[in-house]
């Protein structure tokens, strides 16, 4: 599908490709309609301010910006107990042999991600402030599309 040859217009389409892409994403970012503030016109509407609060900026760009920084601190966690979760798991330190432990597993990893963001991430943060049970939900949806497609966390063979 792609040319796989490494000349000069390949590079320079590619380039201008992902220029593209990053220009209509943070576009779409920014509108009041899309992205973070369109979520929080949403919770607004239904009256849902408990779970997700914002204390903006007045400038535009500096609550993207935020808002940014915020999400990509939370995904350094969720990356930071994967990798840790992998080299356990490589050292056989933690078996997924059966579906207990995957469940202890996948406890451990939900409850370690909500308390490094509550305590750590939010504890920095101070404009954002989210509701317990939000962040539950939303690291119980991360780790259950890990678990249910991801390959490190398929059962492993027992070893006898």
């Amino acid at each position: 599908m792609f040319n796989k040859k490494k000349d000069l217009p390949t590079v320079a389409g590619f380039v201008i490709l992902a220029a593209f892409i990053l220009v209509v994403v943070a576009a779409a970012a920014s509108l009041p309609v899309f992205g973070f503030y369109g979520l929080m016109n949403i919770f607004e509407k239904f009256q849902l301010n408990s779970l997700l609060y914002v204390n903006y900026f007045d400038s535009n760009i500096f609550n993207v910006l935020y808002i940014l920084l915020a999400l990509s601190s939370v995904y350094s966690v969720l990356m930071l107990l994967e990798v840790i979760f992998i080299v356990l798991k490589q050292r056989n330190i933690v078996k997924l042999s059966s579906l207990y432990h995957k469940l202890l597993s996948f406890v451990l990893l939900v409850s370690c991600s909500f308390l490094l963001t509550r305590v750590v991430v939010l504890g920095f943060i101070h404009r954002i402030h989210c509701s317990n049970s939000l962040l539950l939900a939303a690291f119980f949806l991360i780790y259950s599309y890990f678990f249910l497609f991801s390959d490190t966390y398929k059962k492993q063979e027992a070893i006898l």
